[in-house]
């Protein structure tokens, strides 16, 4: 067994993420870690002590990948379809970052990646009303769009996520149907509904 490792931190948070993906964030093991990386046993508690604070990393990187899945070019509905699609294709990641597991507040790394995410939200969010000719529209208005863009996605994701894991041949009517039909045209979709709530 290794004993050293150079960058052993940022290669167990980067480990934890692949292994939240394959396992679930609940199975994640730091001493199944420790043997992935090829060290000993006591290795990771040497920059976690606890699975929660390593978790807590893990969420953390998953806020900063959302915020990179969004083009810097791309206009605000196009983030709209990317948000669903970072979702979608790291569910594990994205019910750790949005769940219960831990306080926010107990770890400023997570905390600020999940503001940034949001502030970026926002700051994309005045752009998008500025190129549309819209250029004083109020701050407290710019965070209640924003806030209600955001929930409206994530419940969104939600619904998808129950429709990809009934299948459809378990879905016999209601909402779940009308996701399923709508799923085929999301983008357009998302574009409607979005463009609802940014209404004024």
């Amino acid at each position: 067994m290794k004993y050293h490792h150079g960058n052993l931190r940022e290669n167990l948070i980067t480990q934890a993420y692949v292994a939240c993906e394959a396992l679930g964030w609940e199975n994640i093991s730091l001493r199944n870690l420790a043997k992935s990386l090829e060290v000993s046993q006591t290795a990771p508690y040497r920059h976690f002590e606890t699975k929660e604070e390593l978790l807590a990393e893990v969420a953390a990187m998953g806020f900063i990948k959302l915020s990179n899945s969004f083009a810097n070019d791309a206009n605000f509905l196009d983030k709209g379809i990317a948000y669903c699609n970072f979702a979608l294709q790291n569910p594990n990641t994205y019910d750790l970052m949005f769940g219960t597991a831990f306080s926010f507040s107990n770890y400023p790394n997570l905390l600020n990646a999940s503001r940034s995410t949001f502030e970026s939200l926002k700051t994309d969010l005045s752009i998008h009303y500025k190129n549309n000719g819209k250029k004083n529209i109020a701050e407290d208005i710019i965070d209640e769009k924003a806030l209600a863009v955001w929930a409206f996605v994530h419940g969104l994701v939600g619904i998808l996520k129950k429709t990809q894991a009934l299948g459809p041949e378990n879905i016999d009517g209601g909402p779940l149907l009308l996701m399923q039909n709508l799923s085929k045209d999301l983008d357009k979709y998302i574009e409607r509904s979005v463009n609802a709530i940014l209404a004024i």
